[in-house]
């Protein structure tokens, strides 16, 4: 038992470059991670007609998924860990799912600052097991990660 799924979302809007997405999204996995990710990209036309592409990276195995967030997590600052732990309950689905967002442009930057605007990676994080089981094991990563 324990994380099976990771993945990573974001919204490429007209105005902004697909493959600076695309790195924003490499930098938060890293190059080694990323190789173990299957990327989807999916078309849609906005409100007003404009093209927005949805890209996905997703790790399926859970031996590189609990790498992914362990090494997400070590590199939140001590700020954004403590804001994860404090909201966990609320950021933890029935299912043991975890949910939280970067912002797009500092991952760009290499930086991994929680965020809950616009303009956002979307992370959510599978786990095999009950809702009780998975805040356990949130709750030890991020406290290891805020050490």
């Amino acid at each position: 038992m324990g994380v099976k799924t990771l993945e990573l979302r974001a919204y490429v809007h007209a105005t902004e470059e697909r493959e600076r997405v695309l790195e924003a999204l490499r930098r938060i996995l890293g190059e080694d991670l990323w190789s173990s990710a299957e990327v989807v990209e999916e078309k849609y036309e906005g409100h007003y007609g404009n093209p927005v592409i949805v890209v996905t990276a997703r790790i399926r195995d859970p031996q590189a998924a609990s790498k992914a967030l362990k090494s997400i997590l070590s590199r939140l600052g001590k700020g954004d860990v403590s804001m994860l732990l404090d909201s966990l309950e609320e950021r933890v689905d029935k299912n043991g799912t975890l949910y939280f967002r970067l912002s797009k442009q500092d991952a760009y930057l290499g930086r991994l600052i929680l965020y809950e605007a616009d303009d956002v990676v979307r992370i959510t994080v599978g786990f095999e097991g009950r809702r009780r089981k998975a805040l356990e094991e949130y709750r030890k990563r991020l406290e290891e990660a805020g050490e």
